[in-house]
């Protein structure tokens, strides 16, 4: 009975990542590096379970102008608005085997999986989006992509209280919300994003809040390395510039 049961906890989250997958229609890939602290989360007994949201502020909703060449596919039949959303929310499940730990979440609608290595010290994870193409695209006719990996360095303090250290090389997903031109004059907006490149860092700290719940407190900073910032107060100027994005997350692990 007891192995059924298992078999049947399995297969449940199996079909709830597949339905959940069909369901947004492989229209977004919006994945950002997922919580350190959750990932470190040590959980032998069965799945842990996190629930996050995090603002982000700093180059968003701005004009972009890519470092290099980046080809364009724009359809136009469509008008574009281009555009990061300052606020995500993410859940995930996750399961440690010895040191090696694999799950799989949802950043907003975005389905994706973790895996890694994991310590009570050190740890290295990685993430992928899980699908790879969609029907509308504004860059990257053929590779809609988007992962990363982090190293993590965590330090346990007693009385459950863990703060650590984070580094990241990611692709991320923003938004670009394609409108349909249409003579009617309504249209259902598309989800469309334009990846870039990012490299950062961030902290971390830990705590229980109660029996099987932890809160993580997270700060990440990421330096954009597909774009520039245009500098709208020098327009006649024509001022660019680098520029970061700065991650403020809080999450609720075990619930």
């Amino acid at each position: 009975m007891k192995a059924i049961l298992y078999v049947m906890n399995r297969l449940t989250y199996l079909i709830v990542l597949v339905v959940a997958t069909l369901l947004t229609g492989c229209n977004t890939m919006l994945v950002h590096p997922p919580s350190a602290s959750a990932f470190m989360e040590n959980d032998r007994d069965g799945f842990v379970r996190d629930a996050s949201i995090s603002a982000t502020v700093g180059g968003v909703a701005y004009d972009f102008i890519p470092k290099k060449y980046v080809k364009r596919e724009v359809n136009e039949e469509y008008s574009y608005r281009e555009e990061e959303s300052p606020v995500e929310v993410a859940v995930s499940f996750q399961r440690r085997y010895g040191y090696f730990k694999y799950g799989f979440g949802f950043d907003l609608l975005s389905p994706y999986i973790q895996v890694g290595f994991v310590s009570d010290y050190f740890g290295v994870m990685g993430w992928s989006n899980l699908c790879l193409w969609q029907f509308e695209k504004v860059e990257h006719k053929y590779f809609q992509w988007a992962g990363g990996v982090s190293v993590i360095e965590q330090l346990p303090i007693g009385n459950g209280v863990r703060i650590g250290l984070t580094q990241h090389l990611s692709r991320n997903g923003r938004e670009n919300i394609a409108h349909g031109i249409y003579d009617m004059g309504f249209s259902i907006p598309t989800p469309t994003p334009i990846f870039y490149d990012e490299i950062g860092g961030g902290a971390y700290v830990s705590f229980g809040v109660g029996t099987g719940t932890n809160v993580g407190i997270e700060f990440r900073l990421g330096r954009d390395l597909t774009y520039y910032r245009f500098d709208e107060k020098e327009i006649d100027g024509n001022i660019i510039s680098d520029f970061n994005r700065y991650t403020f997350m809080i999450d609720f692990q075990g619930w």
